[in-house]
C-alpha cells in the first residue's frame, strides 16, 4: 500500500530526542507515527514524547521512522531549515510505500525501510485528564527532565539562545509518570520515576540542615553531623 502523510521537521527533531538507541526492543529505535490517532510517538522506555500531527491522521497502516533514517534526512535540513530559524517548522513529506519510506529534503530525497514491529500501546502509559492534578514527590532522572524540557523548545521551533526561555511544568505523581508540559497543550513528555532509596523527607532534612549553622571543622563534629543527619531521617519516617 502507497500513502503519503506530512510531519512538522520540529516536531521530528523533538521526537528524535526521545527515541531508543541501539536497544534490543529494535522496534523502540525510531520515531511512530501513528495514522489513526494523528499522533507522533517516540520512547525508550524510561521517558516518552507525545505529539499531535493532524497531517499524520491518515487511513492508512501505521509506520516507524527508524532512527537512521529519519538523522540522515534531518542533517539536510540546515540553514533557513534549522531549528529556530523561520522555516524550522515547515512540513516534511513522507511517503510510505510497503515497507519502503522515503523523506523528501531541500535538497532530494532520503529513502530507506520502516522499523518492522508493533509499537508498544503509548495510550496505556498516559494518564487521564482527570488524573493529572494527584501530586505526589516523585525521584525523576534529572537528564531525562531536561530533554523533555528541551524537546518542547525543538517542538515549538525555538533556538537554543532563547530555550531557557520557554516556561514548562514538571507535574510529578510519585510511582507514576511525570509530566512534562507548556502552553501548547499538542506536544508533551512523561519521565518514569527512578526507584531508589531516597527518602521522602529529603527535602525537608535539607532545609533543616541549611538553617544550621556550620560548625568548625574537625572529624569529631563532621562525624557528629552526620549522625544528626541520620537521625533527622529516622525521626521523618
Amino acid at each position: 500500500m502507497q500513502y503519503s502523510l506530512t510531519v512538522s521537521l520540529a516536531t521530528l527533531r523533538a521526537a528524535r530526542t526521545h527515541s531508543a538507541v541501539k536497544d534490543v526492543r529494535y522496534y523502540l529505535c525510531g520515531v511512530y507515527l501513528d495514522t489513526k490517532a494523528g499522533k507522533v510517538v517516540a520512547t525508550d522506555g524510561h521517558r516518552m514524547l507525545i505529539a499531535t500531527a493532524r497531517g499524520v491522521k491518515v487511513d492508512a497502516p501505521p509506520v516507524i521512522i527508524p532512527n537512521d533514517l529519519l538523522d540522515a534526512a534531518l542533517k539536510q535540513f540546515g540553514g533557513e531549515y534549522a531549528r529556530g530559524k523561520a522555516l524550522g517548522a515547515v512540513d516534511v513529506a513522507v511517503t510510505v510505500d510497503g515497507v519502503q519510506l522515503t523523506i523528501t529534503t531541500p535538497t532530494g530525497q532520503v529513502s530507506g525501510k520502516a522499523l518492522e514491529g508493533v509499537f508498544p500501546e503509548w495510550r496505556r502509559v498516559v494518564p487521564k485528564a482527570d488524573e493529572v492534578a494527584t501530586f505526589a514527590p516523585a525521584v525523576l532522572n534529572w537528564e531525562y527532565v531536561m530533554d523533555a524540557c528541551e524537546a518542547l523548545t525543538i517542538a515549538a521551533n525555538i533556538g537554543k539562545a532563547k530555550a531557557g526561555q520557554h516556561a514548562t511544568r514538571v507535574q510529578q505523581r510519585g510511582e507514576f509518570p511525570a509530566i512534562v508540559c507548556s502552553a501548547n497543550p499538542n506536544v508533551m513528555a512523561l519521565v518514569m520515576p527512578l526507584r531508589n532509596d531516597l527518602h521522602a523527607e529529603a527535602p525537608q532534612v535539607a532545609c533543616r540542615m541549611a538553617h544550621h549553622d556550620a560548625l568548625p571543622y574537625s572529624a569529631e563534629t563532621a562525624e557528629r553531623v552526620e549522625l544528626e543527619a541520620a537521625a533527622a531521617v529516622s525521626a521523618a519516617a
